[in-house]
């Protein structure tokens, strides 16, 4: 029986600051961000390891992330190797640029693990009997500093790169949609939305029609 996570993390994540001034080098400067949404994406999943780690010790699970940066998904969940209910955890992160911004995130693709049961994708699709995601929505500071460095003594003049985070954990064929993420990609698209609380209480067309016609 596979295991629910969703409280739990909910739970943890809530004591997460996500603040984060920059990288720290050997000599004590910090190196700033800026908004770039690759770096900001990755400080995301560096927040929610530890999160899912606890969760994964509690249960006497295994917690492990592929070898390559290129295969699904950005964790694993499991009680061992050979388990056929393991859990996938993918982490999506998006900006909006205000509060009536249509919320898009890209989910993975559609045409090689889901068609093709052990292309790009650690282990094989058919061993994970849970797909969730981890998606993380902020604002984008336009007064972020871009490769500035500090003292570590004058970290309080670092502009924060981002504010107003928002985030959801959620089975994923619930905030799928039934278009492309982008252009003539096979990249999943999450269904059109701008209310943070569709995605969070996954109110997407196959909730509805199920896991099984997504």
């Amino acid at each position: 029986m596979t295991i629910s996570i969703t409280n739990e993390f909910y739970e943890l994540m809530s004591k997460v600051n996500f603040n984060v001034y920059g990288i720290l080098d050997a000599q004590n400067q910090i190196h700033t961000l800026g908004t770039d949404s690759k770096i900001i994406g990755r400080i995301f999943e560096m927040f929610t390891q530890p999160v899912l780690l606890k969760i994964a010790e509690k249960h006497n699970y295994i917690l492990e992330t592929p070898e390559s940066q290129t295969l699904y998904p950005d964790f694993i969940m499991m009680k061992d190797k050979t388990s056929k209910d393991k859990i996938a955890i993918d982490v999506k992160t998006t900006y909006i640029d205000n509060d009536n911004s249509k919320i898009k995130f890209t989910l993975g693709s559609f045409g090689s693990y889901m068609r093709n049961n052990t292309k790009n994708i650690a282990y094989e699709y058919t061993d994970f009997s849970k797909h969730y995601v981890i998606g993380f929505i902020y604002k984008r500071n336009g007064s972020a500093q871009e490769s500035y460095q500090y003292d570590y003594k004058f970290k309080d003049m670092v502009v924060f790169p981002y504010y107003d985070v928002e985030y959801f954990i959620q089975e994923k064929y619930k905030i799928a949609g039934d278009k492309p993420g982008s252009g003539n990609t096979e990249n999943i698209g999450s269904f059109p939305t701008n209310n943070f609380a569709d995605l969070k209480n996954g109110n997407g067309p196959f909730s509805i029609l199920g896991q099984d016609i997504f």
